[in-house]
């Protein structure tokens, strides 16, 4: 099933042989109102929802399901092209060919996030990504930096992450980091040898 419900309903329309004007007297709605809808001028009501399903066999909240789905997935895309704006205009990806937004690693914008924009973005950020996605990459890239970060880890450990104690738990996060680089390295020359 397509993700956009518009199209989706539309699709149903051609495959009934009908035409929307047709569709919209048998359930008893206006034309224009089917045609914003599938257009995706409009929101689907639940009524409508339920005309259109009872209309086409559908299964109960099928419809309002897929528009709640489409909804995230707008919203995601449009905190995610908010996030890249903002850091692309305190130049925070120099390095990269921005050609679209899409191109920028999720990584690099939860990094960027942290150390370049303030608390409301930031507070957008975990409407984008699972907070375990951020922690991840948060423990991966930046609780690793020993002291050039001690103090943005010591209040993103407890502000964002509930952690009570972060010193500690930051020393054994680059401790582990540094334990995990000595085997690499161990097991690189061993290999070389």
């Amino acid at each position: 099933m397509n993700c956009n419900v518009g199209q989706y309903i539309s699709e149903l329309v051609a495959q009934s042989g009908l035409s929307q004007a047709d569709v919209a007297r048998e359930i008893n709605v206006s034309r224009q109102s089917l045609s914003y809808v599938i257009c995706g001028k409009r929101e689907m009501s639940l009524q409508l929802a339920m005309k259109l399903e009872g209309f086409f066999s559908l299964p109960d909240g099928e419809l309002m399901k897929l528009q709640a789905v489409q909804a995230v997935q707008q919203r995601k895309q449009s905190i995610r092209n908010h996030l890249c704006k903002v850091l692309v205009a305190k130049n925070a990806f120099w390095s990269y060919d921005i050609s679209s937004y899409d191109s920028i690693p999720d990584e690099e914008i939860i990094e960027k996030c942290f150390t370049q924009l303030d608390m409301d973005d930031i507070d957008l950020m975990f409407e984008l990504y699972t907070r375990r996605r951020i922690q991840q990459v948060w423990r991966e890239r930046m609780a690793i930096q020993g002291e050039y970060m001690q103090m943005l880890n010591i209040m993103i450990a407890m502000y964002y992450f509930g952690i009570k104690e972060p010193e500690k738990y930051l020393a054994k996060v680059e401790r582990q980091h540094i334990n995990r680089l000595l085997k690499q390295s161990l097991y690189a020359s061993g290999i070389n040898n």
